[in-house]
C-alpha cells in the first residue's frame, strides 16, 4: 500500500522536477543506510520527501527535516500545475487551495509518511537550518535540490560539514553536469582530501564552527561521485559526497589562498 501510493504521488507530480527516478534511488538509499536525520533543502511538491519517508518508515525510524519557501506554489505556473492534477489525490489537494503547509500536510498524510516528516515553511538559509538544535546530533544525509551554483555549493558544505554524522552523503542535485558546478565540487573535495580548507568555508563564522569543521575534516574521507542520467532534459545529474571515518588522524588542516 505504502509503495502504491508513493508511486502514485511519482507519476503524478514527481516529473515536474525532474525527481521522478530520482526519488526512488533515494528511497533505495535511505533502505540501505538507515539515516536517523535528513535534511532536504527545496520541498517541491513533496514528492522526494515522501519516498524518502517511506524509506524511514520501512525502516522503523527516522525523520527528514524539509524546507522551502513555497514560493513556487502560489507561483501561476503552480497554481495551474495543481488544478491540472488528476488521479486519487488530485481533488483533495484541489481544496488546499494556495495552502502550502496544508498542501504538504495532506501529501504526506495520504502517503502515510506523516510521522516520519517535518516540513518547514521558510526560506533556505544555509547556516541558520544546519544550526538546528534537531541537528545536534549529526545530520546522516542531507538531500539539495535548491541551488548549485558555485557560491552556493561552498556555502552549503562550508555550514552542513560540520554538523553531519561521522558517516554521511550530501546530494546536490543537478550539479554533476554544471560545468562550473562540477568544477568547484572536484576542486573542494580534493582540496578536503589534502586537508585544506576553502578560506569561503570559514568566512563569517565563529571559533567553535571553525574548530568543528576542522575536526570533520581531519578525521574524514571524502568520495565524490557524480550520478548521470540517460536523459535529455536540465535536470539530469545528481552530485553525491560520501563522508567516511579515516583510522588515522592526518596533520593539522591548512587554508587555501
Amino acid at each position: 500500500m505504502l509503495l502504491e501510493k508513493l508511486s502514485s504521488l511519482r507519476e503524478s507530480m514527481g516529473w515536474v522536477y525532474g525527481s521522478e527516478d530520482l526519488c526512488i534511488l533515494l528511497y533505495s538509499l535511505v533502505k540501505r543506510m538507515r539515516p536517523r536525520i535528513v535534511v532536504e533543502l527545496g520541498t517541491g511538491f513533496g514528492v522526494t520527501a515522501a519516498w524518502m519517508a517511506g524509506a524511514l518508515r520501512e525502516n522503523g525510524g527516522g525523520v527528514i527535516h524539509t524546507y522551502d519557501n513555497g514560493s513556487h506554489f502560489s507561483s501561476e505556473p503552480g497554481i495551474r500545475f495543481v488544478d491540472g492534477l488528476q488521479g486519487p489525490l488530485a481533488d483533495s489537494l484541489r481544496e488546499m487551495g494556495q495552502d502550502y503547509p496544508a498542501f504538504l500536510q495532506h501529501v504526506f498524510q495520504w502517503a502515510g509518511v506523516e510521522n516520519h516528516v517535518v516540513a518547514n515553511w521558510q526560506e533556505i538559509g544555509f547556516a541558520e537550518i544546519a544550526q538546528a538544535p534537531a541537528f545536534d546530533g549529526g545530520i546522516d544525509m542531507v538531500f539539495s535540490d535548491f541551488n548549485h551554483s558555485q557560491d552556493s555549493i561552498q556555502a552549503l558544505l562550508a555550514a552542513f560539514l560540520p554538523r553531519m554524522a561521522e558517516s554521511a552523503s550530501i546530494f546536490i542535485d543537478s550539479a554533476s553536469t554544471q560545468r562550473l558546478s562540477y568544477l568547484t565540487l572536484e576542486a573542494v573535495v580534493d582540496a578536503l582530501n589534502q586537508n585544506k580548507i576553502p578560506r569561503a568555508f570559514i568566512k563569517d563564522r565563529s571559533e567553535q564552527d571553525i574548530d568543528a569543521l576542522l575536526r570533520m575534516v581531519q578525521r574524514s574521507r571524502f568520495r565524490l561521485m557524480h550520478l548521470l542520467e540517460a536523459c535529455d532534459r536540465a535536470q539530469n545529474s545528481t552530485a553525491w559526497i560520501s563522508i567516511e571515518p579515516v583510522d588515522v588522524i592526518p596533520t593539522a588542516a591548512t587554508f587555501l589562498h
